[in-house]
């Protein structure tokens, strides 16, 4: 029971660790990857409002004008805003160069004050991070894309292609036609981001090399998968650890808890037997007696309630591999068992069937046990049929497995009580049980056998039929 509730432990802690690990990978791969689309959708809005823009679009002057350029050359009547032109300075400063506009807007004393007359201060300059930005965006829109044009009637008009060496006009005229049928505002085709504007006369398209993005993505990726499985191997080695301290208390409850029956079993063994064999004694002195026999009753009954805490104990704590096991007949052995229960059977009024039992079927493992599971069967299959009914039993072999079924007539299980069955002391039918002096421990025995024979045991019930199957794997 330990071994199994350590395991449940170990699978849930690795559930969690592992889902948490692959929560926090995920999300930092999809932080990367928004965040290079969002730099690639910036640089595309970038390289639109650099190359055409509507009449109400501001200009984007990133990094200065260019010498010679529209903006240097116009007269300050001309200015986008149509703002009139700062004050002549009056102070006597009028350079026209280097550090002219520095001190233009200075008092008389040098201070950094505006000017009593000015109608408007100087803009701040742009955060370091916002100049750096910038930067990259005016990187991407001059020197990493494509810009076509496109017409009303879908036909090309030009392609400005800086990244000719990797994709030619062909192809990207081939994937403007697939934008366009698509009808989509913006995307990813072909590790190249791009983004699509109408104008009043034609369409611009915009791409930009995406590939370092993805590349890097699917680096970020490798590397996650690689540290994901260095992650869950480290995960079992911890939760191997940490379920065997967990374990280790209710494990040693158990076995202190094994040990007391154990040792009361083998103290109360002595009494029994003593209180027996003199009940026998005086009933051979003073003949039949009724109180006699009420004590021989329930010292039997006794007996059999300590020998099967004693064979329970000592199959739970006796390891499978130090017992003594034998290639054996196993067909033998259960005809063994079968025979002695058959004139109990015939007794209360029962059919047994056993000709389907397959002769010959060899088995390696400890003979005495696995003829004590057929009998605990058996034994429980002749108390639950009633008289008139028809037990079946079959053993047969299939290429990796031996089959045992023990199936008898009479009420069936409830679904939510069948599992229990093979749980210590549980009986289905307290008053049955009580008056044939069974204690529920046979089926728990005969599981714990199972169970140490690398085998599998179930119950079914169907038609008014409840059919026990042992399943064990041939080693």
């Amino acid at each position: 029971m330990t071994k199994q509730l350590r395991k449940r432990i170990m699978i849930i802690l690795m559930l969690l660790l592992s889902i948490t690990f692959i929560a926090i990978i995920a999300a930092i791969n999809i932080g990367l990857n928004s965040g290079n689309r969002n730099m690639a959708n910036e640089s595309l809005q970038f390289l639109m409002q650099r190359e055409g823009r509507p009449d109400n679009m501001p200009e984007l002057n990133p990094g200065g004008n260019k010498p010679g350029s529209e903006s240097d050359n116009a007269t300050p009547g001309d200015r986008p805003d149509n703002k009139p032109d700062a004050k002549p300075d009056t102070s006597g400063n009028d350079n026209a160069e280097g550090g002219s506009d520095s001190s233009a807007g200075n008092t008389a004393d040098g201070s950094n004050n505006p000017a009593a007359g000015d109608s408007e201060a100087r803009p701040p300059e742009l955060p370091e991070d916002s100049r750096r930005a910038d930067d990259r965006h005016m990187e991407l829109a001059t020197s990493h894309y494509i810009l076509v044009r496109i017409d009303k009637n879908n036909n090309l008009k030009s392609i400005d292609n800086t990244l000719s060496d990797s994709y030619s006009d062909e192809d990207i005229e081939s994937y403007c036609k697939e934008i366009i049928s698509e009808n989509k505002k913006q995307g990813t085709i072909d590790q190249l981001r791009y983004l699509v504007r109408e104008n009043r006369n034609d369409v611009v398209i915009a791409f930009i090399d995406h590939s370092s993005a993805v590349q890097s993505g699917r680096n970020l990726m490798i590397i996650s998968v690689v540290a994901g499985v260095f992650a869950i191997a480290f995960f079992a080695v911890l939760s191997y650890v940490l379920s065997g301290w967990m374990v280790k208390p209710v494990e040693e409850a158990f076995t202190k808890q094994k040990q007391f029956i154990s040792d009361a079993s083998h103290e109360l063994k002595t009494p029994i037997t003593v209180i027996l064999s003199n009940s026998e004694l005086l009933e051979d002195q003073i003949g039949e007696n009724k109180q006699l026999s009420y004590i021989k009753k329930e010292c039997d009954q006794m007996h059999y309630l300590v020998t099967s805490l004693l064979t329970l104990t000592r199959l739970e704590q006796a390891p499978y591999k130090d017992m003594e096991k034998n290639d054996f007949c196993i067909s033998d052995t259960v005809l063994e068992r079968i025979l002695p229960m058959e004139s109990v059977a015939f007794e209360k009024g029962v059919m047994m069937d056993y000709e389907n039992v397959a002769p010959d079927l060899h088995f390696y493992g400890v003979k005495e046990q696995l003829g004590q599971i057929a009998a605990i069967l058996i034994d429980n299959a002749i108390t639950h049929t009633d008289k008139g009914g028809t037990i079946t039993i079959k053993l047969w072999k299939t290429p990796h497995h031996i089959h045992l079924t023990v199936a008898n007539t009479g009420k069936e299980i409830p679904e939510d009580e069948r599992e229990r069955l093979f749980e210590r002391f549980y009986r289905a039918d307290e008053s049955r049980h009580r008056a044939s002096g069974h204690f529920g421990l046979g089926l728990s025995i005969a599981k714990t056998i199972v169970t140490n024979h690398k085998g599998k045991i179930s119950v079914d019930c169907a038609d008014g039929i409840t059919t026990f199957t042992v399943r064990l794997k041939i080693q």
